[in-house]
């Protein structure tokens, strides 16, 4: 039987690498995007752009994405803009633009379909796609069973850059629950390939609240009763 390999892929901040392609004076910087359209970028006589920033926000907004800059500062998706301003008065701050992220969103996931035909979407910016019985996936060399899975995955990925000029993290597993969990260990712009045999050290350790449908309340009532990590959810008997 042939290994069964599932991948998921994850935009790297998507919406926010999509608007560095547009303004790449901003890269390196804490960028925040959730503003109106107000906060659109103003061209100034000199033909620079004024950008507004988080210190001047009044509202009750919410961050829809930052870039990597700004999570790095406590910034992340759903926190209010007047709480990211106290964290990062000096983000700048960007309106939404779903009309492009739309279009990026159908760039990347036709780059993948021109190898991994069978995909699962799960969103703007994420997919599952099942590599099984793509050419090549089941080759393997001593002490290494997925080495061709990991050239077909780093194929896809220099493919979806090449298409949309944004990178993106892929996990791939046996299926998808921990492909979903690996897409995140190495990002931005990461690509984890495990075996059942490499669990133990890679997944176990991991907080349980990283499981996908593990959220606050859940992982608060885990700890309560002594289960932190993804091994000790594994380890305990069922209630």
């Amino acid at each position: 039987m042939p290994t069964r390999w599932i991948a998921h892929l994850d935009m790297d901040a998507f919406y926010a690498s999509v608007e560095l392609l547009r303004y790449p004076e901003l890269r390196g910087a804490p960028v925040v995007v959730g503003g109106r359209r107000a906060h659109q970028p103003q061209v100034l006589p000199d033909g620079s752009r004024k950008f507004s920033v988080l210190r001047d926000y009044a509202g009750r907004g919410v961050v829809t994405t930052a870039t990597y800059e700004a999570r790095a500062l406590g910034v992340h998706s759903a926190l209010g803009l007047m709480k990211a301003a106290a964290l990062a008065p000096q983000a700048v701050l960007l309106p939404a633009d779903f009309d492009e992220y739309r279009k990026y969103s159908r760039l990347f996931k036709a780059a993948v379909a021109e190898v991994a035909p069978l995909i699962e979407d799960r969103g703007i910016d994420e997919i599952y796609f099942d590599l099984t019985e793509v050419p090549g996936a089941q080759d393997s060399t001593p002490g290494n069973p997925h080495t061709g899975v990991s050239a077909i995955a780093q194929a896809i990925k220099s493919r979806v850059r090449a298409a949309t000029g944004l990178t993106c993290s892929i996990g791939v597993t046996p299926n998808k629950l921990l492909s979903k969990l690996c897409s995140e260990l190495e990002k931005p712009d990461g690509l984890t390939v495990l075996t059942h045999a490499d669990i133990p050290a890679r997944i176990w350790p991991l907080p349980a609240r990283r499981i996908n449908g593990i959220g606050p309340k859940a992982a608060a009532r885990l700890e309560a009763i002594g289960i932190h990590s993804i091994g000790e959810l594994a380890a305990a008997d069922p209630l």
